[in-house]
C-alpha cells in the first residue's frame, strides 16, 4: 500500500515544512556577489572570465544576453520566434564569443543553436 506509514501524519503536520526536490537536471542555483548563477559550473566560468577581463585579454565581457532567433515563413517573410539567452558574450582580439555553460543540451536549446548559425552566430559550450 502506498500510504504505509502516513497513517498518523494530518495536513497540519506538513503545513510550513518545504520538501526540497532536486532540480530536473541536478544544477545547484547559486548566489555571488548579489548575482544568481544557474550552476556552479556557470560561477566558475564567470570568475575565470573575470579575471581575464581584469588583466586585459578579453573586453566587453556581458552576463544574460538576449539574441532574436527568426524564422522564415513560406511566403519568405522573416518573423520573430523567440529569445535565446546566452550565458556570457565577450571580444578577445576583436573576436566576439558566444558562450553558454551546458550541463545538458536540451532539444530547444540545439534547436536555437541551429537557427543562431543560420543567422552566423556560433556557440562556445564550456
Amino acid at each position: 500500500m502506498s500510504t504505509r506509514g502516513w497513517q498518523g501524519v494530518t495536513l497540519t503536520d506538513l503545513r510550513g515544512k518545504a520538501i526540497k526536490v532536486p532540480s530536473k537536471y541536478r544544477n545547484t542555483v547559486v548566489m555571488h556577489q548579489g548575482e544568481t548563477f544557474h550552476s556552479k559550473r556557470e560561477l566558475a566560468y564567470w570568475l575565470g572570465l573575470k579575471a581575464r577581463e581584469h588583466n586585459g585579454e578579453i573586453s566587453h565581457l556581458q552576463r544574460q544576453v538576449l539574441f532574436p532567433i527568426w524564422g522564415v515563413t513560406p511566403t519568405h517573410e522573416q518573423v520573430f520566434v523567440c529569445h535565446y539567452v546566452a550565458d556570457f558574450v565577450y571580444e578577445d582580439h576583436g573576436v566576439r564569443h558566444v558562450v553558454d555553460a551546458k550541463g545538458v543540451r536540451t532539444p530547444t536549446y540545439r534547436l536555437k543553436k541551429k537557427f543562431l548559425a543560420v543567422q552566423g552566430i556560433r556557440i562556445e559550450e564550456v
